[in-house]
């Protein structure tokens, strides 16, 4: 070891001694080392980059040709090369002369062309910001300064790199600058700053930037919350934060958990008025949508339809759970009360009663000329006629009649005796009384089901039929109106039946203040669309009130997601928390919560409806009866007047017809 150190002690004097005698020497060492050092830093820079693209097939070479270093990650990839200028790159029309070799015709393209593919771009900083089209959240970037700039600033690189992260979400950006390799890291705050990102010299041996597993150390994350099915605004919350919207339901829950989770820091984004948002003509959106577009929200914590929206930069997380859009009608009038009694069967059950005593009629008519068929004893004191009659009791009215008339008293009297009307004239004969025994057996279980009835009718309310099929719902012609422009692409299915396709033409898009609900409530003459839970949340107090009827049969079925910017850098660790949740039975139990706590709200409302359905019976719930009564004295009276006008009349004529004999 003394001989190493000896070697070493005469290296340095001889450089000491060289540097005395030949100062252009020392620069020339001095400039060899820092050639040295540069070489070394390219050689760390190459190793680097062979790194960031080691998982990439697919290249895309901007504006340059491939160093020798770039070179070296040439080999076995495919490769596409395209030059021009930012303009000319992010408008590039298709059948241009650009076209032959990569023909993106709009920013979509690119996007397509870059999902998981890296981008080699050979240019300036300063026009990094005009190449934002080029760039995709899932995509990998290099930029490869020219080399006869400048180096550039660390802020102003970092204020670039911060630009490209928050308007396309794209964190995997590098840049190489005189053999130096930068990258951004969007979760990292350095020390002493108020807002996270940092600018990152990679180095060999040192973590690139990823998106954190599970603990984000508090990064903020924007999340938007509006009105929903299941987040209603929560107005005790909110009157005491007056500067925002404070919401309840189990998008919130689920939210303040999914923060909790991963560590982040909530930045609530107040609701668009548009709430889930719509298409414009010129291509743009509205509401929630238009800000996933924007990237001015992470992630959109109310349920989306799973379906297409027509808008390509948003993405759906994964699916927490389903509802069905149903048509909903105003609810049938209330029948009057003087019709109640003709309700308490339905009307097949009428004139099934109706056919049963006329068979009745027709088998007591078979036994009653069966017996007539029998011949009388010989010798017998009375005529045929007069033992027949007294057999049958019938009434000297009937005795002298005709076979049909007694036919049709028969008829008469079987629906008498089957309605369990007082009947005075029952018959001798033991056959008959044995057949009218079980015939009013028969009558005492029809009238005493209809007692019963009656009492059910009077004290709970019945309605006239409701739309029960949408069907029913076609052939009543109503129109369809809708609050939010997504019903009309896909609630009736296209082109697969004329039903369908006529439900579908029926619907219009009315963007009303007032509550569609409402408004079908109050017009009667018009029906909607709407998720089948809200009608059993805040909506329910129309079904407690009977004043909306939903059609069981419905149209659609969905599944619900969140939201969230496509392609975004959060979305596997977001659907591996969301799918926790869902797996672990928490939106379910949020979901059942939320029911319980709307019941109990309208549990007033409903506690007035229970006691309104026990009434008591007065004289105005019995009046059907009192008028049957009245129309049957009347019928009495004006029989029993025409039987005295016609009685006088006869005996006026034959009081007549004796004075003319007398005085004969």
């Amino acid at each position: 070891m003394r001989w190493i150190w000896a070697a070493v002690v005469v290296v340095v004097l001889a450089a000491a001694n060289l540097s005395a005698s030949d100062p252009s020497a020392t620069l020339s060492f001095q400039s060899l080392s820092s050639q040295q050092q540069q070489q070394q830093e390219s050689d760390q820079s190459d190793a680097l980059i062979a790194t960031i693209f080691a998982t990439i097939n697919h290249l895309v070479i901007v504006n340059g040709v491939a160093g020798a270093a770039e070179s070296q990650l040439l080999q076995h990839r495919t490769v596409r090369w395209f030059d021009g200028e930012p303009a000319t790159l992010c408008n590039a029309p298709p059948g241009s002369e650009h076209s032959e070799c990569f023909a993106p015709s709009d920013r979509h393209q690119w996007d397509g062309a870059l999902a998981g593919a890296g981008l080699i771009l050979y240019g300036s900083v300063a026009k990094l910001d005009r190449y934002a089209c080029l760039f995709d959240p899932a995509g990998t970037y290099l930029l490869v300064d020219e080399p006869s700039r400048s180096s550039p600033e660390q802020a102003h690189l970092r204020r670039l790199l911060g630009t490209l992260w928050t308007t396309r979400g794209a964190y995997r950006v590098y840049v190489r600058a005189r053999g130096q390799l930068y990258g951004y890291d969007p979760f990292r705050r350095p020390a002493g700053a108020a807002e996270y990102g940092a600018l990152v010299q990679l180095e060999d041996g040192r973590p690139l930037p990823t998106v954190p597993l599970t603990d984000f150390g508090g990064y903020p994350l924007r999340i938007e919350v509006f009105r929903s099915v299941y987040s209603n605004p929560d107005e005790r919350a909110s009157a005491s934060k007056a500067d925002q919207i404070t919401y309840s339901g189990p998008d919130v829950m689920a939210r303040d958990v999914f923060c909790r989770a991963l560590n982040v820091t909530a930045i609530p984004v107040p609701a668009d008025r548009d709430l889930f948002g719509d298409r414009l003509p010129n291509g743009s959106f509205t509401g929630a949508l238009g800000r996933l577009v924007r990237r001015e929200v992470d992630i959109v914590f109310t349920g989306f339809f799973i379906k297409d929206y027509f808008a390509r930069d948003v993405e759906f997380t994964a699916g927490l759970y389903s509802d069905a859009v149903c048509c909903l009608v105003r609810k049938a009038s209330r029948i009057p009360e003087a019709l109640l009694p003709l309700y308490i069967f339905p009307a097949d059950i009428w004139a099934l009663l109706g056919a049963l005593g006329l068979a009745c009629a027709s088998v007591w008519a078979l036994l009653r000329w069966c017996v007539r068929r029998i011949k009388p004893p010989v010798g017998g004191l009375w005529s045929r006629r007069h033992r027949l009659a007294v057999l049958f009791n019938l009434p000297r009215s009937l005795r002298a009649a005709g076979p049909v008339r007694q036919t049709v008293q028969l008829y008469v009297d079987s629906f008498i005796l089957l309605v369990s009307a007082p009947y005075l004239r029952f018959t001798r004969s033991g056959v008959e009384r044995l057949f009218l025994t079980g015939l009013l057996l028969v009558s005492l279980i029809f009238v005493s089901l209809y007692t019963s009835g009656l009492a059910a009718v009077f004290v709970n309310p019945l309605y006239y039929p409701d739309i029960g099929t949408l069907q029913q719902l076609d052939e009543s012609g109503m129109a369809i109106p809708v609050k939010y422009r997504g019903f009309l692409d896909d609630v009736f299915a296209v082109n697969y039946s004329r039903l369908m396709d006529s439900l579908r033409g029926r619907m219009q898009h009315l963007p009303a203040r007032e509550s569609m609900l409402a408004r079908v409530a109050r017009l009667g003459n018009i029906a909607t669309v709407t998720r089948k839970t809200t009608l059993a949340l805040d909506n329910a107090i129309y079904l407690t009130t009977r004043q909306l009827h939903m059609v069981p049969e419905c149209p659609r079925m969905y599944n619900l997601a969140y939201v969230m910017p496509h392609r975004s850098a959060f979305g596997e660790q977001f659907n591996k928390v969301l799918l926790r949740m869902v797996g672990g039975g928490l939106v379910d139990h949020w979901i059942e919560e939320a029911r319980y706590g709307w019941t109990l709200r309208d549990w007033r409302v409903a506690r007035r409806m229970m006691e309104s359905n026990f009434k008591v019976l007065t004289v105005v719930d019995m009046q059907f009866a009192f008028y049957v009564l009245a129309i049957g004295l009347t019928v009495s009276v004006a029989v029993i007047g025409a039987e005295l006008v016609h009685f006088h009349r006869a005996h006026r004529g034959e009081g007549h017809g004796v004075n003319v004999l007398l005085r004969k």
